[in-house]
C-alpha cells in the first residue's frame, strides 16, 4: 500500500479518504483496475522477468532476501509504469475524489 502523503495539508486528507475509499469499496475497485492495466501493458510480465532474472543472479552470490529484491527493484518498476495506464488511473482517482470533496 502507498504511504500516506508528506506535506501536512494533504496528510490531513489522506487519512479520512483513504478509509471512505476502502469502507465503500473504491479502493478495492481502483486496485483491481490498476492491476488490470497493468496486465494488459505487459508491465506485470516484465516486472516478474527482471525479479526472476535479479534474485537467479543473487543466487549466485548467496541469494537474497525478497524485501532486499524490493527494494532494488521497486524504484524502477514504479518508473516504467506506462504513462497511458497512470494518466487513467490518475483520471479514475480525480473523478472519485471530485464526487466527495467540494472545492
Amino acid at each position: 500500500m502507498p504511504s500516506a502523503p508528506k506535506d501536512g495539508r494533504n496528510a490531513a486528507l489522506y487519512a479520512p479518504l483513504r478509509r471512505r475509499m476502502i469502507e465503500n469499496g473504491d479502493w478495492d475497485r481502483i486496485a483491481a483496475r490498476l492491476a488490470h492495466e497493468l496486465n494488459e501493458s505487459g508491465w506485470i510480465d516484465k516486472f516478474k522477468d527482471q525479479s526472476k532474472e535479479t534474485a537467479r543472479a543473487a543466487e549466485a552470490t548467496g541469494g537474497v532476501s525478497v524485501e532486499t529484491l524490493m527494494a532494488e527493484l521497486w524504484p524502477q518498476a514504479q518508473e516504467e509504469v506506462p504513462s497511458s495506464v497512470r494518466q487513467e488511473i490518475v483520471g479514475v482517482i480525480r473523478k472519485l475524489l471530485e464526487k466527495q470533496i467540494e472545492f
